[in-house]
């Protein structure tokens, strides 16, 4: 396919999954209120009503799954805290992405590029604080994780329910260009630029004395995409047991869990419990993350 004529078709599929989505599970003027920096408590509040029920369920789950450090924090039970405590850029990514999501329910190959891109987001923000950055720094490697692929989830949308037949749709084109398209949906939703980076360059960054944050979502994003090519679509995961006495709701096993309960992907997570990692704790051989600071 011709450059000039698939840079049309991008352009036709973002109108026509734009117009879908908001005739059927939300309002586009949320997206303005949550870039509004003066919005009011009550006038975000009364946004929860302008997006599907089962969206606002899982944005609420998923807030209430969120932890600092091993601890989770409190419930709660209002849109408004859910924005302040994912923050505006999550809030939004997570609507459009959830309304995707719903757009093609029942649809097995929809659900799993959803899950891989929700597990990358996970696994990004985890290799991101065991690497030594910041927790500022580590939500933006699980934004950027969430929406890598935002484009071919719009394209695989597009083909299985909307597109017509003779525009040839298929996964070698969506291979090609769904980046072109992730790019265009992260500037229609003000998303930051360092996501457009994650999306467009699709390599390990390196910078002068460590990796880069946009490598490490890379990392992740590999580690998850072979992990399902491998495992029958789940991410397989080897944690270590955790010691007597330990508190094993606050291990990273629970941290893990509880965030693909919150999203509805249980069955794509599967834990392998192991004993240690081949001795190397008890030698001492263990790196140890070193903080860059970076954010």
């Amino acid at each position: 396919m011709e450059n000039e004529r698939a840079f049309d078709l991008i352009l036709n599929i973002e109108k026509v999954m734009m117009e879908s989505l908001h005739g059927g599970f939300l309002d586009p003027h949320i997206f303005k209120i949550l870039d509004d920096p003066d919005a009011s408590r009550e006038v975000i509040e009364s946004m929860k009503s302008r997006i599907a029920p089962v969206i606002w369920m899982r944005l609420l789950d998923h807030a209430n799954a969120i932890y600092f450090g091993s601890l989770r924090r409190g419930q709660i039970d209002s849109f408004y805290d859910v924005v302040i405590r994912m923050g505006m850029h999550q809030t939004k990514a997570l609507i459009f992405t959830l309304a995707l999501h719903l757009f093609g329910r029942n649809d097995r190959e929809v659900e799993t590029v959803f899950a891989r891109r929700f597990a990358t987001s996970v696994m990004a923000h985890m290799l991101a604080l065991q690497m030594g950055f910041r927790e500022q720094a580590a939500q933006k490697a699980e934004l950027a994780g969430l929406l890598m692929e935002i484009g071919r989830t719009m394209m695989l949308v597009y083909r299985k329910f909307t597109a017509p037949k003779e525009e040839g749709i298929d996964d070698e084109f969506i291979d090609a260009f769904h980046s072109y398209l992730g790019e265009r949906i992260v500037s229609r939703f003000n998303m930051p630029e360092y996501v457009k980076t994650v999306i467009l360059n699709r390599t390990i960054i390196l910078e002068e004395n460590y990796i880069s944050l946009p490598g490490v979502v890379y990392l992740a994003y590999e580690n998850v995409r072979s992990s399902f090519a491998t495992h029958d679509n789940r991410l397989v995961i080897s944690c270590q047991t955790p010691k007597p006495a330990t508190d094993v709701s606050r291990t990273l096993e629970a941290i893990l869990r509880d965030k693909f309960r919150a999203a509805g992907l249980d069955e794509y997570l599967h834990i392998i419990p192991i004993q240690s990692i081949n001795g190397l704790c008890e030698s001492g051989e263990v790196a140890h993350p070193v903080s860059t600071g970076a954010e």
